[in-house]
């Protein structure tokens, strides 16, 4: 009988705590993102830069992980970059590796608008061209007088109606297209040269 006592008290104690309603909120020690403050739709986030660290600017004079920046801007092409020594200068050796991964990224990245050869003949020029202009052919004599540093700024900022490959093609794989750029501005100097 004591014990069917014990078991009904303790019966009615639970029934009666799930049915108590709490005007104030339960403290909690550690709520381990159970109970997180969202953020409504259309709301402005305030907590999440100010008190929980969200996207916080980063320090001044800070570069993230994996980031160069680039020193130039695109309205410095004319001056700076004319002189190799002020400039940007190629750091890599020319080797036969360099040659043909330039070759393989101007196949990829160039060649649709600068053709195969440089002339300017690529998949998007032709009988119905998809641009107004016609892409600039990479063996004009204007374009060989470029230092590398220019061809390179042009590849990463770029110029005219060309736009940007800084995010498609990696820093030292624009060094290599140059190299592959300049034999092909060579074989056509020396095309040029054997039909005089």
């Amino acid at each position: 009988m004591k014990n069917f006592k014990i078991i009904v008290i303790g019966f009615f104690s639970v029934l009666f705590i799930l049915n108590c309603e709490y005007k104030t909120p339960i403290l909690e020690y550690f709520p381990d993102m159970a109970d997180s403050r969202a953020v409504e739709s259309q709301e402005a986030d305030v907590l999440s830069a100010s008190i929980l660290g969200g996207n916080r600017i980063p320090p001044e004079g800070t570069i993230p992980r994996g980031y160069y920046p680039y020193p130039y801007s695109n309205v410095q092409f004319a001056d700076e970059l004319k002189n190799p020594e002020k400039g940007l200068s190629n750091p890599l050796k020319k080797s036969l590796a360099n040659y043909k991964r330039g070759e393989d990224r101007y196949q990829i990245y160039c060649s649709p608008c600068h053709g195969v050869t440089g002339q300017g003949n690529g998949n998007v020029v032709g009988p119905s061209p998809r641009y107004l202009m016609t892409p600039t052919p990479l063996t004009q004599e204007r374009v060989v007088k470029f230092t590398d540093g220019q061809i390179y700024h042009v590849i990463t900022v770029g110029k005219g109606v060309m736009s940007s490959y800084a995010s498609q093609i990696e820093p030292e794989d624009r060094w290599k297209l140059i190299q592959y750029i300049r034999k092909l501005q060579e074989a056509e100097n020396n095309k040029t040269k054997a039909v005089k």
